[in-house]
C-alpha cells in the first residue's frame, strides 16, 4: 500500500475546510498528501477546446491555492497536486486505487438530497465506490 492521502480539492468552502483534516491525517500517518482536481468538460460545440484549456487552467490555479494553503498549516508535508481530465468523483476513486491509498478526504457542500441528486453527488459516489476509506468534513455553519 503506498497509502497517501487524497484531497479531493475544487476551492470551496467545503474543500478549504477539509484542508486541515487532510494535513493532519497524512502527518499522523507519516503520508504524502495528493490534491486532486478532477474535472470533464463538455466534449461538444465549436468551443470545446477553449473551455477544456480554461477548465484546466482554473484547475491548476486552484490546486496551486490548496498546495499555498497546506503548506502553510504544515511546511514539511509533502504535496503533490494532480489534474484530472474525468469526472469528479470518478477521478477521485481512480487516482485512490492507482495509488492504493490509505483514504479520500473530501468537504461537504451541503447541496440538500434534491439538489445533489440532479447534479450529481460526488460525496455520495465515493461512499459507496471507492476501494478506501472516504472521510466527510462538513464544513461550519455560517
Amino acid at each position: 500500500m503506498s497509502g497517501e492521502v487524497i484531497l479531493g480539492y475544487d476551492g470551496s468552502d467545503g474543500a478549504r475546510h477539509a484542508v486541515r483534516h487532510a494535513v493532519e491525517m497524512a502527518s499522523a500517518f507519516d503520508a504524502p498528501l495528493i490534491l486532486a482536481f478532477g474535472y470533464e468538460p463538455p466534449t461538444m460545440g465549436g468551443e470545446a477546446a477553449d473551455l477544456r484549456k480554461a477548465v484546466q487552467s482554473r484547475g491548476e490555479a486552484v490546486l496551486q491555492e490548496g498546495a499555498d494553503l497546506v503548506k502553510s498549516i504544515d511546511a514539511e508535508l509533502s504535496v503533490e497536486r494532480v489534474l484530472i481530465d474525468e469526472r469528479p468523483a470518478d477521478s477521485l476513486v481512480d487516482l485512490a486505487a492507482q495509488r492504493e491509498a490509505r483514504a479520500i478526504v473530501v468537504g461537504h457542500r451541503g447541496m440538500g438530497p434534491i439538489r445533489g441528486a440532479v447534479l450529481g453527488s460526488v460525496t455520495y459516489r465515493l461512499l459507496h465506490v471507492a476501494p478506501c476509506p472516504v472521510v466527510v468534513v462538513k464544513a461550519p455553519e455560517r
